[in-house]
């Protein structure tokens, strides 16, 4: 036998994952966006270290609101790059011990990712099988509704017999909007 309580249970779960399904698909965009930026920074940190027989690299550095400043590096020598090393604190590196840095970053954004896409696999699974029990019992409750009950009819309360217009109305008045009878957002 099914009842309502336990539809409701499954209702509830089936929401409460697919709510957690759309939150970690929300961070794998997130950490996708994160590992687009440090691809870009990977890159252009691996044309700077490259040996080349240029003696000078110019390039323009954007500091955002469509502002870039000019930038060039004369000599043989590698340039020096500032790194975020954590908690606000930036350090002055070479480019190669800055490529080094972003790319074990990027790598462990990439396992965060592959952990987050195994995280949101699970919860497809889950969710999938409580909306399949969910559309299970529901269909055993409206089968049942349908079908005539087996047992003696269930004895007449007080209430039931009761005509219809002594019972108090279960419906809320209607709110009146602020300017006389207009609907409102309520409505």
């Amino acid at each position: 036998m099914v009842d309502r309580n336990q539809l409701q249970q499954h209702a509830r779960e089936v929401e409460a994952l697919r709510k957690r399904f759309d939150e970690i698909n929300l961070r794998l965009e997130q950490v996708d966006t994160v590992l687009a930026e440090h691809a870009i920074t990977t890159s252009v940190l691996s044309a700077l270290t490259e040996p080349t027989d240029k003696a000078s690299i110019s390039t323009h550095l954007p500091i955002g609101s469509g502002v870039s400043l000019p930038y060039r590096h004369t000599g043989n020598e590698e340039g020096t790059a500032l790194v975020d090393l954590g908690a606000g604190v930036f350090g002055e590196r070479p480019w190669s011990d800055a490529h080094a840095i972003t790319d074990q970053r990027r790598q462990d954004i990439q396992q965060l990712r592959d952990e987050l896409k195994g995280q949101a696999d699970q919860t497809e699974a889950n969710l999938a099988e409580v909306a399949q029990k969910f559309n299970t019992l529901a269909e055993t409750l409206q089968a049942q509704a349908a079908s005539p009950p087996a047992m003696s009819p269930a004895p007449v309360t007080q209430e039931e017999e009761k005509p219809a217009q002594e019972q108090p109305s279960q419906r809320r008045p209607r709110k009146r909007g602020m300017f006389g009878n207009d609907l409102t957002l309520d409505d």
